[in-house]
């Protein structure tokens, strides 16, 4: 898939321009994807443009990201899903919690992390960010977000 092909696709399903770029900027390529796997290391926490594409198209989750609001660009290492938000807080990053995905509204099992994918990885970039929906949803609860 081409950025272009991508830029079309995300504009068609309501993803802000600047959330667009970034996700060009951090996405995974075919290789370190495969490298990742062949070293049984965790997947980027982008995935690859054709990946999150099919993510969000196909719904290999069991639930429709679409029609919660949601683009999926990634993981976390324990298999939460990360989304983006297009319709209440478009270009915000968040954790959507994969144990507990398919009994809840989506929304309900979501919690924001980031207000953008720069804000995730500068996040990342530190010791102390939430590795995971728990450990996000824990800190938040905790400052009463």
């Amino acid at each position: 898939m081409t950025n272009r092909e991508f830029a079309a696709w995300a504009s068609e399903r309501g993803v802000p321009d600047d959330a667009t770029g970034a996700i060009l900027r951090y996405a995974a390529t075919g290789e370190e994807m495969r490298e990742a796997c062949d070293a049984m290391d965790p997947a980027p926490p982008v995935y690859t443009l054709a990946d999150i594409v099919e993510m969000t198209d196909t719904d290999p989750y069991g639930f429709s990201a679409r029609g919660t609001g949601f683009i999926l660009v990634g993981g976390c290492p324990n298999g939460d899903p990360i989304a983006i938000d297009v319709a209440d807080e478009p270009g915000t990053v968040w954790y959507i919690c994969h144990e507990t995905m398919h009994g809840k509204p989506v929304r309900e099992v979501s919690v924001r992390v980031a207000g953008d994918l720069a804000g995730l990885f500068e996040g990342m970039a530190k010791d102390d960010f939430p590795f995971d929906y728990f450990e996000a949803k824990d800190r938040a609860d905790r400052v009463g977000n």
